[in-house]
């Protein structure tokens, strides 16, 4: 019965150190996800555009919520506006938001980066790869 307690211990102690050693080849690297969108001129034409159009949805919107009197119409007027404006944010968004997620992983197999995560979940340590991307996405 040690016997086989012992060899179950180090078989489990194997597969540990099999992890460890596998996690080890493993690079992070991180991106500061705010200052790259901030920095890219796409994510500052679409935030003008869903900005403008927020504008003109919102007086549309609330012409017709001066106008109505029901206030179940009312909060289907806000419902529908909100519910537009998700869809638009998306329609502008997700272009954008792709391309800075392919420039990154395109960056990071460039520097020997395998595994990416967010500046905010860094405490130490890691590749900084923010201006490396900010450049990637300026060409």
């Amino acid at each position: 019965m040690k016997k086989t307690a012992a060899l179950l211990l180090a078989i489990a102690a194997l597969f540990a150190f099999g992890a460890i050693s596998y996690a080890a080849d493993d690079t992070v690297g991180y991106v500061d996800d705010m200052g790259v969108l901030q920095q890219f001129s796409k994510f500052q034409q679409a935030q003008k555009q869903l900005d403008e159009l927020g504008k003109k949805k919102s007086n549309a919107a609330k012409a017709a919520f001066d106008k109505e009197s029901d206030e179940k119409k009312k909060s289907e007027i806000v419902q529908n506006l909100q519910f537009e404006m998700r869809e638009e944010e998306a329609k502008l968004m997700n272009p954008v938001l792709k391309e800075v997620n392919d420039t990154i992983a395109k960056v990071a197999k460039q520097k020997g980066v395998t595994i990416v995560v967010n500046k905010a979940l860094v405490y130490y340590g890691g590749i900084d790869l923010t201006q490396d991307v900010v450049n990637a996405l300026k060409k």
